[in-house]
């Protein structure tokens, strides 16, 4: 009597486990990303016709997590990618940002499977993605130096310096560029080390890398000139 029992609970037991595995066996599988390091809106990952808005956490700071809104059977090809761009950069990116992977886990893949060992199952497909702030170059130029041995040292605050020496006893403006301003942030160019028998003034030199100076790819419009002491 108690085995007539057994088997009607039996076929119930792996009826829930078909029905927890999508039904009929199919196993799918949720496609989670997470976002660091993501200060602004406009980043679109897609994979298999997928798109995910990513927006800016609630608190600065903290990585945002989301999944697609659909998973993928088992065996599928995926390849979790910026909208138009690559694993790298490019594409639908956030303003002033670039994200890209961090090369483990990898962007692609086979839902279910490990790029190292095929029959390896993952209960998630997990991407991870990090988002940095655009940098852009501080260039100029410098005039006046009409010595051959004239150098002038330029520093923006305290990470960058460089020192231009005239190569020419002409007036022939020397271009220069100092280390990539990161996006939002001030800069400003002062003369460290006058040339000798010059005194060097700068004009431009500061201000806040902004959508103005993103656009013309950094601001290029330093002048150092420099004159003769009397």
């Amino acid at each position: 009597m108690k085995f007539h029992l057994v088997r009607p609970a039996l076929v119930l037991a792996s009826s829930l486990v078909l029905a927890s595995c999508g039904g009929g066996g199919k196993e799918t599988y949720p496609v989670k990303v997470t976002v660091a390091g993501v200060q602004y809106p406009g980043l679109i990952l897609t994979t298999n016709g997928q798109e995910l808005a990513v927006s800016p956490p609630a608190k600065a700071g903290d990585s945002v997590v989301l999944s697609f809104p659909n998973g993928l059977d088992y065996g599928t090809y995926y390849n979790v990618i910026p909208k138009g761009g690559t694993a790298s950069g490019g594409g639908s990116q956030p303003a002033h940002q670039n994200c890209q992977t961090n090369g483990y886990p990898r962007e692609y893949g086979t839902a279910g499977q490990t790029a190292s060992l095929e029959s390896a199952r993952t209960p998630a497909i997990e991407v991870f993605y990090t988002c940095a702030i655009l940098s852009y170059e501080l260039s100029g130029t410098v005039t006046g130096l009409e010595s051959s041995t004239a150098s002038v040292t330029l520093i923006n605050g305290s990470n960058s310096q460089i020192t231009l020496t005239s190569t020419a006893t002409t007036t022939t403006p020397l271009a220069f560029a100092l280390s990539p301003v990161p996006y939002g942030t001030s800069f400003g160019v002062t003369v460290l080390t006058q040339p000798t028998g010059y005194t060097c003034s700068v004009a431009n030199g500061t201000g806040v890398m902004n959508d103005a100076l993103e656009a013309k790819g950094g601001n290029k419009e330093v002048k150092v000139t420099c004159v003769k002491n009397a």
